[in-house]
């Protein structure tokens, strides 16, 4: 499967076949709950470290906006810890402290696909070593929205534990049918359009540029974009962030299939 993070379409193939007749479950990490109280640390710790005199009782306005802090950092550590992702049979169920959104398989009609590439302790220093060390972080953040027929939309991100899993239970699921229709649409003629970027049978069209599918030598996810790269040419002929592009998996599924020789890299990339 395109952009899985540990495997092809096969791995999600056996991660949904898995699943069938039962459900998942995805609860909230921790990462983003031991951000806000180290944040919120941080500050109390930069007010009073300003402050000459360090007797509470000599500032009593800093006392009650210290208690304030402290409050919404538990008030939010509470409301995070309460997003939950549920896989079954039926469809996708993310539950949060503000409702529940559901959406059945058929009715999903369209996915925007994100991997940011992130490296947590040089970004962050000690504050990103204690959370990569208290809640496993990976070592990329995934973002997946899916699209309604009715115009519901449900986002995945790597808020939730084991984020890469659920998302790749959920791509194994609704990528083939999608693929298929592409592919009976190429075949048909069609030229099928993927946001800015189209695609037929024999050509990638992109903007003015009409790109035959014998010149394209790479179709990556590099990064948080997507890359085409032609035949000769050192610069990537499409570079575009990768959900901006409408079933970008799709595509790069659907490209791979006109021109088998395109070595196209679908595992979430390395930082």
């Amino acid at each position: 499967m395109a952009a899985v993070p540990d495997g092809g379409l096969q791995e999600a193939f056996m991660a949904t076949a898995a699943m069938s007749h039962g459900e998942r479950r995805f609860r909230a990490a921790y990462a983003a709950r031991i951000l806000v109280a180290l944040g919120v640390l941080g500050v109390l710790v930069g007010l009073w470290a300003k402050q000459d005199d360090p007797r509470t009782s000599s500032h009593p306005a800093l006392v009650w906006i210290s208690i304030g802090l402290v409050g919404v950092s538990v008030v939010l550590w509470i409301v995070l810890g309460k997003t939950a992702l549920t896989i079954s049979d039926s469809g996708v169920r993310r539950e949060s402290a503000f409702g529940q959104q559901e959406m059945a398989w058929s009715q999903i009609t369209e996915t925007r696909y994100r991997v940011i590439p992130i490296n947590v302790y040089a970004h962050f220093g000690l504050l990103g070593a204690l959370v990569a060390m208290s809640s496993k972080a990976e070592r990329a953040q995934l973002s997946l929205e899916l699209f309604g027929s009715d115009g519901k939309k449900l986002k995945i991100t790597s808020t939730l534990r084991n984020a890469s899993e659920a998302i790749g239970i959920i791509l194994g699921r609704i990528l083939p049918p999608m693929v298929q229709s592409v592919r009976a649409r190429l075949q048909r003629g069609e030229t099928v359009q993927f946001g800015g970027i189209g695609l037929s049978a024999t050509a990638v069209i992109w903007k003015t540029s009409s790109i035959p599918v014998s010149q394209i030598t790479k179709a990556e996810l590099v990064g948080a974009n997507l890359q085409v790269k032609r035949e000769g040419k050192w610069l990537a002929a499409i570079s575009v962030r990768s959900d901006k592009v409408p079933n970008v998996l799709v595509f790069l599924e659907a490209l791979e299939s006109l021109a088998p020789a395109i070595r196209t890299k679908k595992r979430n990339p390395q930082p």
